[in-house]
């Protein structure tokens, strides 16, 4: 196969006498200049790369050691020796004139039509680029415009991929530092940036992540990434279509007598109403509600009684009921020693309480005028870190990868 045209290259120094005489390595053409990168990192060599009879061939050691593998050249048998996987040197006699390539133990075996390694004139042993693909699970490219080289090993193109697909997301990831970063800033980076173990735990966010796709559709038919579904705007659905969601939920859990009849009738509205009190998305937020109380049974560490349906400061510590309220409103949020999280007065309160939680992450505007704060964890909200519900992910839930996902495909989109 052709990978350039030869007549763009001249006709280089002729190989010493003896190296042609007893190698018969082919004449070879090269460009001016010609790079080398490997797994995106330009690799500084004093041996170019050469176009013979229109293939290419690079130089084995750099391109061997730039991979991982350690090479010994053995002259009384003329073979190179690469260790890649394994660390045992086999002592293999030497069967021909030519030169042998041993990898990992077992004679390397190129097809004619790739090429034929040789020696160049500074002693060097060269092999098709072709072959390095396949000898050492690479992927490898000749860009003639460019005159460059571009080995990429197959696990170094899988991480980038899975840099792609994380980025694509556009969500929050929590690091094993502690820091939290987008995954859009995925795309821009190169997998040596992070630990293998880092590596390993992006797996598993990128598996975790598949279950959901990178765009919802809307209740008016629009697609968007996920990711843009911001915590402020207005609500897409009524209360009515909410509480026949959540009463279909009730058939789905196998509930009977009325297992929701304890909460408020007027929730739905309740969350609309006052969502749109603050610019939030009150649909929305009742959805996340459900998902915090499995759909208002409650049965964790939040009763039904406290009026406080998104878990505030239940944090797996009963309270002890000296805990501050961060300035929020007494007669409407207090605690009780030996009770886990939150109490509000009335369930009106509780979803204010929510919902001024949500306005906290989605902004750094004050509280619209004459509202009370009620939420006693308002002032610990570094204001406006997360605008969008994805945003909440390894912030509102730690490390909470797919919280968003979860709240927007498994719970607020079956409901239209």
């Amino acid at each position: 196969m052709k990978l350039f045209n030869p007549g763009r290259f001249l006709l280089a120094a002729a190989l010493m006498v003896a190296w042609a005489c007893c190698l018969s390595a082919p004449a070879a053409q090269a460009a001016s200049t010609v790079d080398i990168i490997i797994n995106g990192q330009q690799i500084p060599s004093d041996v170019q790369p050469v176009i013979v009879e229109g293939r290419t061939y690079v130089p084995l050691r750099v391109v061997s050691e730039n991979l991982g593998a350690r090479v010994t050249w053995m002259e009384k048998d003329r073979q190179v020796v690469i260790n890649w996987k394994t660390d045992t040197t086999p002592d293999l006699p030497r069967t021909s004139e030519d030169i042998s390539i041993i990898l990992d133990g077992q004679v390397l075996k190129i097809p004619a039509t790739y090429g034929k390694p040789f020696i160049n004139s500074q002693w060097r042993t060269m092999i098709p680029l072709r072959a390095v693909g396949e000898a050492l699970d690479c992927e490898v490219q000749w860009l003639a415009e460019s005159y460059t080289v571009v080995i990429d090993s197959k696990a170094q193109l899988e991480d980038r991929r899975l840099f792609t697909d994380l980025a694509a997301y556009k969500t929050n990831l929590k690091l094993m530092d502690g820091t939290v970063i987008n995954s859009a800033s995925l795309a821009g980076k190169t997998p040596s940036s992070f630990s293998s173990e880092q590596i390993e735990v992006f797996e598993k966010y990128r598996s975790d992540l598949a279950k959901y796709s990178a765009n919802v559709v809307l209740p008016d038919g629009e697609t968007i990434n996920a990711a843009d579904l911001t915590i402020m705007g207005e609500s897409y659905l009524s209360a009515n279509q909410l509480n026949k969601w959540l009463r279909q939920q009730q058939g789905r859990l196998g509930l009977t007598g009325g297992g929701l009849a304890g909460l408020p009738p007027d929730l739905a509205e309740l969350y609309l109403r006052i969502g749109e009190e603050y610019g939030v998305r009150g649909d929305l937020a009742f959805c996340q509600a459900a998902k915090e109380t499995r759909y208002f049974l409650f049965g964790g560490e939040v009763q039904p009684w406290q009026n406080n349906y998104c878990g505030l400061y239940a944090t797996g510590a009963p309270r002890t009921g000296d805990e501050d309220l961060n300035g929020a409103d007494p007669s409407q949020v207090w605690f009780m020693p030996g009770v886990h999280g939150a109490i509000f007065a009335t369930p009106k309160a509780g979803v204010e309480a929510h919902i001024q939680h949500l306005y906290a992450y989605a902004t750094k505007s004050k509280l619209p005028a004459g509202k009370a704060l009620v939420d006693p964890r308002y002032t610990l909200v570094s204001r406006g870190i997360a605008p969008t519900w994805l945003g909440l992910n390894a912030r509102w839930a730690v490390p909470g990868t797919t919280y968003g996902q979860s709240i927007i495909f498994d719970y607020w989109a079956k409901a239209y």
